[in-house]
């Protein structure tokens, strides 16, 4: 028993590394590329459907290939082999699409496939419909969950309501046999009836799901943008404060290095370097200030001598 735990233990972290790199793998080939976290909420929710979407195609993949055999050896259509080419050749073109970002091209084509092929299924079942029939209307709820995969949540109710009228015009209109025949006869709302209430529940339900889903990304979308815009103003006015700050310290060395050059005093510089605002400024007063000092020594150079020994320019 030690050893099959240690074995299992030691196997588990390696079987699901293999699986996440299928699933990586998946996603490459049939997922939106991620986008950055500064991507805006549009293309965030973009990705997040067609994302949704690549996870839930993995399923309609394995419905349809499981669904040969059954078509390959059952009685039931003899168009249904045909019918679920189409939609591999439908789901592999969807999932091309919804790798090259058109996830709402992607999602209609994939809901098509999966409205029309049990209603196609349906229509084409040799001398019409039978018992066997009944659980094909089931999967009529497939494109529900794709609509609300792929598309904006609101088209889950047509959808619901095509399916619910193919229904009824199906068990109402259509030819039946066998054992359904007499059934519709006196039964017809039992068996009507859950059908609707499947379409029904299953398009409130997966409505309100996604909605909900998208409100919270929303909001926590706002919260990030207030949280940046937040830092973004305690960053500005830091920055303002600094600034302040260099202008103070700026006009007060302008101002105690002009003094002293009133004063008299030679080689006055004003000491602001590169990183202060106002070292434009300073760096021009230093010119003008070095001018003056220039023209000093060159009058005091020409300057001739007085009388009482001094001397004034000539």
């Amino acid at each position: 028993m030690n050893n099959l735990s240690t074995f299992s233990s030691d196997q588990a972290p390696g079987k699901l590394q293999k699986g996440s790199r299928l699933l990586r793998l998946w996603y490459r080939m049939t997922s939106p590329p991620e986008p950055d976290e500064s991507a805006p909420f549009e293309e965030r929710e973009l990705f997040r459907r067609g994302r949704t979407g690549s996870q839930i195609s993995i399923f309609l993949f394995i419905l349809v290939l499981i669904s040969y055999p059954a078509a390959l050896t059952g009685p039931h259509n003899p168009l249904l082999i045909i019918i679920l080419t189409v939609d591999l050749f439908g789901l592999t073109l969807a999932m091309l699409l919804n790798r090259s970002k058109k996830v709402t091209v992607a999602g209609i084509v994939v809901v098509l496939c999966m409205t029309v092929s049990p209603i196609v299924d349906i229509l084409t079942i040799p001398g019409g419909v039978n018992t066997s029939a009944l659980t094909v209307f089931v999967l009529l709820v497939l494109p529900l969950m794709c609509a609300v995969s792929f598309l904006s949540p609101w088209w889950v109710f047509p959808i619901a309501a095509i399916n619910s009228l193919f229904a009824l015009y199906a068990l109402l209109i259509m030819p039946s046999s066998g054992e359904l025949h007499e059934v519709l006869k006196v039964g017809f709302p039992g068996i009507f009836t859950p059908i609707l209430l499947s379409q029904a529940i299953v398009s409130i339900v997966s409505f309100l799901w996604v909605r909900g889903a998208v409100q919270a990304l929303r909001r926590a979308d706002q919260a990030e943008e207030i949280a940046e815009y937040e830092r973004r103003e305690v960053e500005r006015q830091k920055q303002e404060i600094d600034q302040k700050k260099q202008i103070d310290y700026g006009i007060e060395q302008i101002l105690v290095s002009l003094n002293k050059a009133a004063n008299g005093e030679a080689d006055v510089k004003v000491p602001l370097d590169q990183n202060n605002i106002l070292w434009r400024v300073g760096y021009s007063i230093n010119n003008l200030l070095a001018r003056i000092h220039a023209f000093r020594e060159e009058r005091l150079e020409l300057a001739e001598p007085s009388d009482d020994g001094s001397y004034a320019p000539s």
